[in-house]
């Protein structure tokens, strides 16, 4: 099997997304990864961020930490009565310390997916609609690249998240990337009202889209895509960590390790040497 990549997608799935981690840690160094182009979309981006930064264990670690902090998934004393955006933004800003956000700027393209919005439809309508849309067309045709959504007016914004590094701007981009009403208050980028790019894609592939891509996924899929450019890995099933839970820091965990031996089993199966 060809284990020569060009690019590397990190799909969306909130904290499901530790998955990611744990595959790398085990895959990365067999597969010698070295891209020239990487995107995430959602908590995906906050994956790649941690992957192109050397970044991934510290990420587990806070995230870990900090949810042993958090007695329930609300809080009266929080924005939006949740502990979500506060806790996420300080676990962003610690892992993504100066040197990884230098790595991240001196790194291979790098692409985040954000979603826009028709004008005329308010934040909290915006995600009641599109987040409806989002789960028929995952019931319905169960695939990484949703149609729905783009057909009823959201649209895809693509950041230069290396440009968004040099200009001190990054954590503000992870975070924009994670804007899942009502636990996360919608944000703007570049003065235009983002929402969570996954509604739109679950794995956006970058842009130019060129050679060959593995794509990460955060959960199982029955309708994956048929590319001889792509190679699609998922979950070998559905992992411990909900999208948004953040009390339960043992089903991080237990995501991760996941990954490990997902990363294990896929290796054998297509007989890359250890």
């Amino acid at each position: 099997m060809d284990t020569q990549f060009d690019q590397l997608v990190f799909s969306g799935g909130g904290i499901r997304c530790f998955w990611h981690g744990g595959f790398l840690s085990v895959a990365g160094d067999r597969l010698g990864l070295n891209v020239q182009r990487v995107s995430g979309v959602s908590g995906g981006a906050l994956s790649a961020a941690a992957w192109i930064g050397g970044r991934e264990r510290d990420l587990l670690m806070l995230m870990q930490e900090a949810f042993r902090m958090n007695d329930a998934n609300l809080d009266r004393n929080r924005s939006n009565y949740t502990p979500h955006e506060e806790t996420y933004r300080a676990v962003v800003e610690t892992t993504l310390d100066a040197e990884a956000i230098d790595k991240i700027a001196h790194g291979p393209d790098y692409q985040v997916s954000l979603s826009i919005a028709p004008a005329l439809l308010s934040p909290g309508v915006a995600a009641v609609v599109y987040g409806v849309l989002y789960k028929l067309d995952q019931a319905v045709r169960s695939t990484p690249h949703l149609k729905l959504t783009k057909r009823s007016g959201l649209k895809v914004m693509r950041v230069d998240a290396r440009q968004a590094a040099r200009e001190g701007k990054l954590v503000d981009l992870i975070c924009a990337a994670a804007t899942i009403p009502p636990v996360f208050t919608v944000r703007e980028w570049n003065g235009t009202r983002v929402l969570d790019g996954g509604m739109l894609d679950k794995a956006p592939l970058p842009s130019p889209d060129e050679g060959r891509t593995l794509v990460l996924l955060s959960s199982r899929y029955r309708n994956l895509p048929r590319d001889d450019r792509r190679v699609y890995v998922q979950p070998s099933s559905a992992v411990a960590a909900d999208k948004i839970d953040f009390a339960d820091s043992d089903k991080v965990k237990h995501t991760w390790e996941q990954g490990e031996r997902d990363a294990q089993c896929w290796l054998v199966e297509r007989g890359i040497a250890g």
